[in-house]
């Protein structure tokens, strides 16, 4: 007998188009394995995959995300392909990067999935040799050497990124060093590397829980529950950021397919536990269908290029 679950899956993909029923659907990430965006796109497949439905996941990581949209943009409309899009795909490459290989356009909104916090961590050996002990003494230290430390980012135009930029030009001088992804930025954390990181909270929850790095700060401008540490903008810095993702199909997908996959994925969040799970997974749960979403990447970019021309970093 089917399962509650596998058997709306499999009603819920009787409804898409015929054809999308023959090969295996896929899930591109634009970013290397590893990381929170990787690691939700993982659980999403596993709990979308049936015995006759597999839902796979294909990483096409390079310049900063373009080459894995690009790859989603060309694919047919059918409801065969999903694209992880985020922060740095939809609202800050369309601003930053010139002769973009995509626009926001070219795709369908299907479902927001997270907006989570940025933290600001270090390692405890990193801060010890440089005499801070929190947020307040590290921006003091820059402020007295500056141009001495760097942060890591998991990439140009990532919520870190921004973040970095905001505490440089906001009079605190420090130098970016991008990384491709978001794991690679907290293993030259981990390595001495560098020196500090504004991380996404999915990728740094486990190390700042074990104590492997201490969060100093928050990048949003409320205070954020799970970690009593100050927020950027109660320390005088005007800087209110999150990393946020959800799903995309390509531009000509039928709404009603891109409705149908939406309650695909808030069926399998009925279940608070599977909530749970991937909240850990991203950072944070934030479920929203196809108009809301639609609606939520208008008014990051509006948000987004505002900032960018703020940093001087509008080049599109």
């Amino acid at each position: 007998m089917l399962t509650r679950r596998a058997f709306t899956i499999l009603m819920a993909l009787s409804a898409l188009p015929a054809y999308a029923k023959t090969d295996a659907m896929r899930i591109i990430v634009p970013y290397p394995a590893g990381g929170p965006l990787d690691a939700s796109a993982r659980f999403i497949a596993e709990k979308l995959t049936t015995a006759n439905h597999r839902v796979i996941v294909e990483n096409r990581p390079g310049a900063a995300g373009s080459r894995g949209m690009q790859a989603a943009k060309n694919a047919k409309p059918d409801g065969k392909t999903l694209v992880i899009g985020a922060l740095a795909t939809l609202a800050v490459n369309p601003y930053m990067q010139k002769d973009l290989p995509y626009q926001t356009s070219d795709f369908a909104p299907v479902a927001l999935l997270s907006d989570a916090p940025n933290v600001l961590v270090m390692s405890a050996k990193r801060m010890a040799s440089l005499g801070v002990s929190d947020a307040s003494s590290l921006l003091q230290y820059i402020k007295n050497h500056p141009g001495k430390l760097n942060f890591a980012s998991g990439g140009v135009g990532s919520a870190g990124h921004l973040a970095g930029e905001i505490l440089r030009r906001g009079g605190f001088p420090i130098e970016h060093i991008p990384y491709a992804g978001a794991a690679a930025a907290q293993l030259s954390i981990f390595s001495g590397e560098t020196d500090l990181l504004f991380d996404n909270w999915g990728n740094t929850r486990e190390a700042v829980q074990s104590g492997k790095l201490k969060a100093l700060a928050v990048t949003t401008a409320t205070p954020f529950p799970a970690l009593a540490v100050p927020t950027l903008q109660s320390l005088g810095i005007d800087c209110d950021l999150s990393t946020w993702f959800g799903l995309l199909a390509p531009k000509g997908t039928a709404a009603l397919t891109t409705q149908n996959l939406y309650q695909l994925i808030a069926d399998i969040f009925k279940d608070q536990t599977q909530q749970q799970v991937f909240e850990r997974l991203a950072g944070g749960y934030d479920l929203r269908g196809p108009e809301a979403f639609s609606h939520w990447i208008d008014q990051e970019q509006v948000k987004y290029a505002t900032l960018l021309k703020r940093l001087n970093l509008l080049t599109a």
